[in-house]
């Protein structure tokens, strides 16, 4: 018997989706390679990755207008965090990018949720 909340589409991500958003990220990471900024590019790559991968958990909200504007929104305050990170730095290795990714993705990961909640609460019209 199907319940009320099968019909939910699933928002769970499996390392498969997030090779996936690593892989479909990469064209960033060659176009930094090609300019001589590989560090930057691996910042860049790791940031495009966690959009990819936080678009693809929402995928079922793509037909909302606010959707996309969240994402922009989202894409913009990484963008400092491109810029302003040392990632040429020795003491950056792929370990010690974990929480930087791990925060990076709950960042955007929540300005959706937010934004999620507030059209919600808001009656059509």
């Amino acid at each position: 018997m199907a319940t009320a909340d099968s019909k939910m589409p699933s928002r769970e991500l499996s390392s498969k989706s997030a090779y996936t958003a690593l892989l479909l990220a990469l064209p960033l990471l060659v176009i930094f390679s090609l300019m001589g900024r590989w560090q930057t590019g691996i910042g860049a790559w790791i940031c495009a990755g966690i959009v990819v991968l936080v678009v693809r958990s929402h995928w079922d909200l793509r037909g909302s207008p606010w959707f996309w504007v969240t994402i922009g929104f989202a894409i913009l305050l990484q963008v400092p965090v491109v810029k302003l990170v040392p990632w040429d730095h020795r003491g950056l290795t792929g370990p010690s990018l974990l929480p930087l990714a791990a925060l990076d993705y709950y960042l955007m990961y929540g300005c959706l949720k937010l934004v999620e909640k507030r059209v919600e609460r808001q009656p059509a019209k």
